[in-house]
C-alpha cells in the first residue's frame, strides 16, 4: 500500500518558486504509509521588504499543517488553486494524507472534506496544539518523529475494508495516463460507475471524474512549465482531452486563467531569472 497515490506536481511556476522557497518532501514508509502519502515542509527566508506568493494546484488529499502563530490546521481538497503569500522568514510543516486516507484514518466523512478547513483540534483534540509547539521548535526530522508517533497512536484498529479498493483505483488513475473516463475505471475494477462514484464521495468528497482531471491538470501545468512553447492542441490530446477548447476550459476553471497565459508566465519568469543571474 506504500506506492504513490499523489503526484509531486502542482506547484505553479516551479522554476521561479525554487528561488524563493525550499520545498522538502519525506516519504512515509512505515505503518502509517497506508494512510499518509508523505510529510512535507516549506522554508523561506526573504529579504526585508520582499514578498512572494506560492500558488499550488490542489491535490485530492487532506493536509495536516503545523504553523507558528496560526497553529495546527486541517485542509481538505480544494476546488481552486491555493495561494500562500510569504514575507520574512518562516517554516510550515505538514502531513499529506493519501486520497481517502484521512477518512479511513479518522472516520470523518469524505463528503465533509471538499474545500474544508478547520483547526486540527476539532479532530485530534487539544493535544495537537501541544504537538504544534514541539514541531515548530525543532527541525523536519524531529517533526517527523513526533508527528508520526502521535498519529501512530491513533491508527484505527479496524480500517474500513473498502479503503484498499479506493487506493487501488486512485493509484491506477495516477499511473495510467490512458485513463480518461470514469466508465473505463469502473470496468477495470469490476464495479458500476455509480458504485465508484459513491465510493469516492464516501472517502474523498470528490468524484472520480474530478480526480482524473486533477491529475491530468497537474501533468499539463508541469509540462508547460518545462516547455512554455508546447503545442497546446497536441498537449490536450496527449493528456486525454477531446479538443483544445475543453482543455482550455478545464485549465482556466481550476487555475484561473487559460494554459496559454500560464505558458507565457512561465516563459517570462524564465527570462527574468536568466537576466537576474547574469
Amino acid at each position: 500500500m506504500n506506492g504513490a497515490t499523489a503526484s509531486d506536481k502542482g506547484l505553479l511556476r516551479p522554476q521561479e518558486a525554487v528561488h524563493f522557497i525550499d520545498l522538502r518532501r519525506y516519504r512515509e514508509t512505515g505503518l502509517l504509509g497506508q494512510y499518509v502519502e508523505r510529510y512535507w515542509s516549506v522554508h523561506w527566508d526573504l529579504p526585508d521588504g520582499a514578498s512572494y506568493e506560492s500558488v499550488v494546484i490542489p491535490h485530492p488529499c487532506v493536509n495536516l499543517s503545523f504553523m507558528p502563530v496560526i497553529g495546527a490546521e486541517l485542509h481538505g481538497p480544494g476546488f481552486a488553486v491555493s495561494r500562500h503569500p510569504l514575507t520574512g522568514r518562516g517554516r510550515v510543516f505538514g502531513v499529506k494524507f493519501r486520497p481517502g486516507g484521512f477518512t479511513a484514518f479518522s472516520g470523518v466523512a469524505g463528503a465533509a472534506l471538499a474545500d474544508w478547513s478547520a483547526g486540527a483540534a476539532t479532530v485530534f483534540g487539544p493535544e495537537v496544539d501541544e504537538l504544534n509547539a514541539i514541531v515548530m521548535s525543532g527541525g523536519d526530522i524531529d517533526a517527523i518523529q513526533v508527528v508520526s508517533r502521535f498519529l501512530a497512536e491513533r491508527v484505527p484498529e479496524r480500517p474500513d475494508p473498502r479503503y484498499g479498493r479506493v487506493l487501488a483505483v486512485v493509484r491506477a488513475m495516477l499511473e495510467d495516463r490512458s485513463i480518461t473516463r470514469v466508465d473505463e475505471v469502473a470496468a477495470r475494477f469490476a464495479m458500476s460507475p455509480k458504485t465508484l462514484q459513491r465510493l469516492f464521495q464516501d472517502f474523498l468528497g470528490l468524484g472520480p471524474k474530478t480526480l482524473i482531471q486533477r491529475y491530468r491538470l497537474h501533468d499539463a501545468a508541469d509540462r508547460l512549465a518545462e516547455d512554455p512553447q508546447a503545442d497546446l492542441s497536441r498537449l490536450a490530446a496527449d493528456l486525454g482531452w477531446s479538443d483544445h477548447a475543453h482543455f482550455t476550459h478545464d485549465f482556466k476553471n481550476l487555475i484561473g486563467y487559460p494554459p496559454s497565459e500560464y505558458a507565457a508566465q512561465c516563459a517570462t519568469a524564465g527570462r527574468e531569472l536568466v537576466m537576474a543571474h547574469r
